[in-house]
Parts: C-alpha cells; structure tokens; sequence
C-alpha cells in the first residue's frame, strides 16, 4: 500500500474509532450519572488539536467525563500498563489508542506514544496524579508533568472535576447517584510554554487541578445517599481514632466502626461521616481521616528500627512491559527505611527481592490484598494475607521516599 493511501486508511480508522469512543463515553455518562453530570467547556471552544488534556483523577468515571468535556475530539489516554496485560480491556485499550505507561516510574513509550499522537495532529489525555483519589482530594503531582509540557510545545486543557469521588468513591465497588460538574479551559498555551521555566508551568497545572471534594460538597450541599454508603472504606480508613488500633476498622450498610473499642462512623446523605453516639471519635470526612492516619504513620517511619512485615499468600511475576502475571511463589515481605524487602519461593527456589525506597515513590494497589510493584526487568503482583496492609505499606512507602528524596 502506498505510503499516501495508508496515512489516509489510518486517519479514516482512527475517526471511526474517536467516533465511537465520544459516543461510548456520552453513554456511560449518562447510565451512571442519570443526567446529574454537567459539563462547561466554554473555556475551549477555540482550541483545536494538537493539545493536551490534563485532569484530575476523582473516580473510574474520569476518563468518560474528559471524553465528554472535549465533545469532538478523541483523547488517546496514557493509562496504566496494568490493564493493557488483560486481555479483553487491553484489546480495547489498544484498539481505542490508549497509551501504555508504568505507573509511577519513567517509561520512554509513553513519551514516544504521546509525541506521535500529537504529531498526528490529536490529542492526548493525562491524568498527572497517576492513580484515582485514595480520599477524595488530590494525590501528589510529580513534578515531570511540566517537564513534559515543556517537550510537547502545545496548548494545555485542564479538566477539573468537582463530586466524581462523592459519585464512585476508590474503595466502593458501586457508584451513587449524585451531581457530578466538570469544567474545561486552556491553561497553557506555546507561547506560555516557550516562556515558562518549569516550575512555573507546575505551579499552573497544580492551581488547575488540585482539588477536595468534601471541601466542594460543603458548600455544593449535593446529596450522594446509599444505604451501603460505608462499605468497604475501612480499605483506606483502617485506624481507630479513639483507641488507635490499627487495622481494626470494620463496615456494614452505613457504618464504619471498630472491632477493637466499638467505636463508630456513620456515613451521611452528603458523604460525610458522624459520630454514631455522643461517646465516639470520628473525623469528618476522610480526607482528615486519612490525614490523622498519614501523621501517626509519619511518627513511625523516622525510626531506624520501623518495620512492617506481611504474609505473602501468591506471588506473581510478568515482563516489566508485556504480557500476562504467571504465579511463581509465596514469603512474606518487609518495609524497612532501606526499602521493601520480599523473602520467600520463587519457581520453587528460595528467593529474596529488594526495592530501594529511592526508586520507589508508591505502590500501585487497589488497597484490598494486592499490590505491583517493579524492578528493572520485571513487574511483581503481590498478594497478602491481610486486607488493610496495603493502605499501611502504601502510606508508609511513600513517606519514606519523600524522606529519601527530602521532599517531606
């Protein structure tokens, strides 16, 4: 096939598909959100492609409400490396143009899949906070992002979205009926970029997107009522803060209550949490819980003898780029200052694994009982024998890299 005709094959297939992924995500809109979703993308009526979308990553739903706020225009998404090793979601990741990317870690296809995508002319959609709210406001933006913006050289979109945490919480297996607003606008233009160092292009993007939507909802008053409304949010508000135990937290219908003092939360229409009695200690949204917890922790991990060790009931190993997660083993695994350490079988040997903390911002975990975390050539799916031990490795890991790095 000429060179000619197959750019011109390759642009056709790639309308079809930016066509029906608009159209997919308008339908996924509307059957979570039941027309309670609204959109106000007067801030970018002017802007055509090639540009970057940046959001902020409140739920599941992100994607479909960037889709939405850009109307037109398909967005070919960086998105986890994770889902591309499924097989169904990643044909469609792959068919849809998403662009793979290790989270939390450099990983140079991601560059090159966005620098094509915008010397096509297209555009290309990015979620800098690099994983969904683990409490509803805004995880940490790297500082890469902006170093990023810089190579591309084209005009930048913020879509901010307010009430997407609130619809689809990170621990909740369902969604809630509930007002979602989401608002696009330029940020950046070329000749901003051109003039911009870097760190003043991060200060842009970290105003734009930095968000809290309990913050939001305590003056929006909009209601997200479920009567399992609690479930499932000892993942990430695992710690009592009456009598301070640790994964002692427990959850049923609208309550969140300890297993170790009794103490308990209720969950209102709003999504704030009360105190079920007048005797019990409670914060009042998990943004503050998850602050308390991060602070207790923080006390812990300065100690040279700070130690966190779990069983590891599978142990499961991959390309670090490609192909499907196969079982190898079992241990158990170790934080310490140094790193994470894993000690155990692999393919029937004995075998110890260690992750420097330096190469290790976060883990990448749904906060039940797994996690994955790299090395240089391999990707490591890690099962524990506890639930609530991922949201502590995660907060502790993390905070151990800003003392690494010194960024705490």
């Amino acid at each position: 096939m000429k060179p000619g005709i197959y750019k011109a094959a390759s642009r056709i297939k790639r309308n079809i598909l930016g066509w029906l992924q608009t159209a997919a995500a308008s339908v996924v809109v509307h059957w979570i959100l039941k027309g309670s979703a609204s959109f106000d993308s007067s801030g970018i009526k002017d802007i055509k492609p090639p540009f970057i979308v940046l959001g902020n990553h409140t739920s599941f739903l992100d994607p479909a409400l960037v889709q939405c706020a850009i109307a037109e225009y398909p967005c070919y998404f960086l998105t986890t490396n994770f889902y591309f090793r499924q097989r169904v979601i990643g044909s469609i990741l792959r068919l849809c143009g998403a662009i793979p990317k290790i989270q939390f870690l450099p990983d140079v296809r991601s560059t090159r899949g966005a620098l094509a995508a915008i010397a096509r002319g297209d555009v290309v959609g990015i979620f800098p906070e690099g994983r969904r709210s683990i409490d509803g406001s805004c995880c940490d933006i790297p500082e890469s992002v902006a170093r990023f913006i810089k190579k591309m050289k084209v005009p930048v979109v913020a879509v901010k979205t307010n009430g997407g945490y609130l619809a689809w919480p990170r621990w909740s297996a369902f969604w809630r009926r509930g007002r979602v607003e989401t608002v696009a606008g330029q940020i950046l233009s070329p000749a901003d970029i051109d003039v911009l160092d870097a760190g003043q292009i991060y200060s842009i993007v970290c105003q734009a997107l930095t968000y809290n939507d309990y913050d939001w909802n305590r003056l929006a008053r909009n209601r997200y009522s479920h009567q399992r409304a609690a479930e499932k949010l000892q993942l990430i508000l695992h710690q009592c803060p009456r009598c301070s135990a640790e994964q002692s937290m427990r959850s049923k219908g609208r309550e969140l209550y300890c297993s170790a003092c009794g103490n308990a939360a209720i969950v209102d229409e709003y999504g704030f949490l009360e105190p079920a009695d007048p005797t019990c200690v409670v914060f009042a949204d998990p943004v503050k819980w998850t602050a308390w917890q991060r602070e207790y922790m923080s006390e812990q991990v300065h100690d040279k003898k700070f130690l966190i060790q779990a069983l590891v009931t599978e142990l499961r190993v991959a390309d670090k780029f490609y192909g499907s997660f196969r079982s190898c083993g079992c241990g158990y695994v170790s934080l310490r200052q140094e790193g994470l350490f894993f000690h155990g079988r692999v393919d029937g040997e004995a075998a110890d694994l260690f992750f420097p903390i330096e190469r290790l911002p976060t883990i990448s975990t749904e906060f039940e009982y797994d996690f994955e975390v790299c090395d240089d050539k391999h990707a490591w799916w890690i099962f524990l024998g506890e639930e609530q031990q991922t949201v502590r490795l995660e907060s502790a890991i993390s905070l151990l890299y800003q003392l690494n790095t010194g960024k705490c």
